[in-house]
């Protein structure tokens, strides 16, 4: 009977549950129908000159919205992209205007680096507003429509590419990184993903535009160079160092302390506290205040902290793991804390600290170089050369994947992946490169 009545809720709940998903999609398909249905948006742009969607021919669909094919009213023979991001899903989001000015960060960086063959080409991003209304639903994204595909695509089908194409894909990827360097911007995010190829056929002389400035950054903005963004396996390894918290190969930090500061009851010790790890463990001082007691021991912004009164916390979760509540007391468990905010917490007298300086994060075009090195060891290998941040901090890659490669080739990567970042070439050496000619 058990079984059969523990049946019985386990179907209620299941059919409560189907129910509660249909509601929950009706309302869904009436707030889009509502608000944010593209068939209300299809024409879009200043008066007098419009642009259209032809929404039933859809591109692509991302991340940040749909992509369709659309054209310009006076002239509807010429075809572009346009990315669709339905900024009202946002308005009641808390953090809507940080989201949405990144977005327009995205479109201010394009076309700071518009002009140049191998950058695709933007028309314009314009706000779509419903009649009456001076709240934007969309942001409208108008693109080069290229015919082709990205360069990992063709990788995936060839397996590796032949050295006469992978050197015509990176002559011109390297040009249109040229460009974007002397305009002062950094991709970033450079990849195979992120390079279309404009046919239906790699050959050397096929072209390419670079693509794809969601953390495209100007040198000269607010906060340049301090952010570990783009995707992890092309991630450079100063960025991955940064972000994990590391030394990079070869780097001894320096450690301060241990300092003494008074209780945290007493006293606030004049700085606060954040776990910026992806993996969650470890922590480093987030702002320091002059009049604080971290003044004294010239203790500074950005640090990590060691230790907590000897406690060593590098690799400790910052907050406790869920799994291990109600398992304290049991026999051969450890009760004392786990987690950095738990010994923060259960402080109730003077303390002390020990910190270590961290790699400061200042990062420029060696990153993209970097980069450069993935993309160029992907094209001739077929697979990315790392696996994870360990093997990027310690520039190991698997050499026989590349072992057929003529000498210059692979000299030429082992220059770009030099886990020393003033080591890489230059764009102008680069240019100038034997294996290039």
């Amino acid at each position: 009977m058990v079984g059969a009545a523990t049946a019985t809720v386990a179907a209620t709940l299941l059919a409560n549950s189907r129910r509660q998903r249909n509601r929950a999609g009706k309302r869904a398909q009436v707030v889009r129908n509502a608000m944010g249905s593209i068939e209300q948006f299809k024409t879009f742009g200043p008066a007098g000159d419009l642009w259209e969607i032809e929404t039933q021919k859809i591109l692509g669909v991302g991340g940040q919205g749909t992509v369709y094919q659309c054209f310009k009213q006076s002239d509807p023979n010429t075809k572009y992209a346009v990315k669709t991001i339905p900024i009202w899903r946002l308005l009641m989001d808390p953090s809507s205007a940080e989201k949405i000015a990144k977005i327009e960060d995205e479109v201010k960086v394009m076309m700071e680096v518009q002009g140049h063959p191998k950058i695709a080409a933007c028309a314009g991003c314009f706000d779509a507003f419903r009649e009456g209304t001076a709240q934007a639903q969309y942001k409208m994204m108008v693109l080069e429509l290229i015919q082709g595909g990205e360069l990992a695509e063709f990788i995936a089908k060839q397996g590796k590419l032949d050295e006469a194409v992978a050197k015509g894909v990176f002559k011109q990827v390297l040009d249109g990184l040229e460009w974007m360097h002397s305009k002062k911007v950094l991709h970033r995010d450079l990849k195979c993903e992120n390079i279309l190829i404009c046919g239906d056929t790699l050959t050397a002389d096929t072209p390419v535009k670079l693509i794809d400035f969601g953390v495209a950054k100007n040198i000269n903005a607010e906060g340049f160079g301090s952010s570990c963004v783009g995707t992890t396996e092309i991630m450079a390894p100063e960025m991955v160092c940064a972000k994990m918290m590391m030394a990079p190969k070869g780097v001894v930090m320096q450690s301060h302390g241990p300092y003494t500061f008074k209780s945290p009851q007493v006293e606030s010790p004049g700085f606060g506290i954040v776990s910026q790890r992806p993996d969650g463990k470890g922590a480093m001082v987030n702002g320091v205040d002059p009049a604080g007691q971290a003044t004294q021991y010239s203790v500074g912004d950005g640090w990590a902290i060691k230790a907590i009164n000897g406690i060593n916390i590098l690799d400790m979760p910052f907050v406790k793991d869920f799994n291990e509540f109600g398992v304290a007391g049991q026999s051969g468990v450890n009760a004392g804390p786990s987690a950095i905010a738990e010994l923060l917490g259960s402080l109730s007298g003077d303390f002390t600290m020990e910190f270590m300086e961290l790699p400061e994060r200042k990062f420029s075009t060696e990153v993209d170089v970097w980069s450069m090195g993935i993309v160029l060891y992907n094209m001739l290998a077929g697979k990315t050369p790392f696996k994870n941040e360990v093997e990027i901090v310690e520039g190991k890659f698997n050499e026989a994947e590349i072992a057929g490669c003529t000498p210059g080739a692979k000299e030429l990567i082992g220059a770009l992946l030099n886990v020393d970042a003033s080591a890489r070439p230059t764009i102008a050496q680069l240019k100038t490169h034997p294996w290039l000619q």
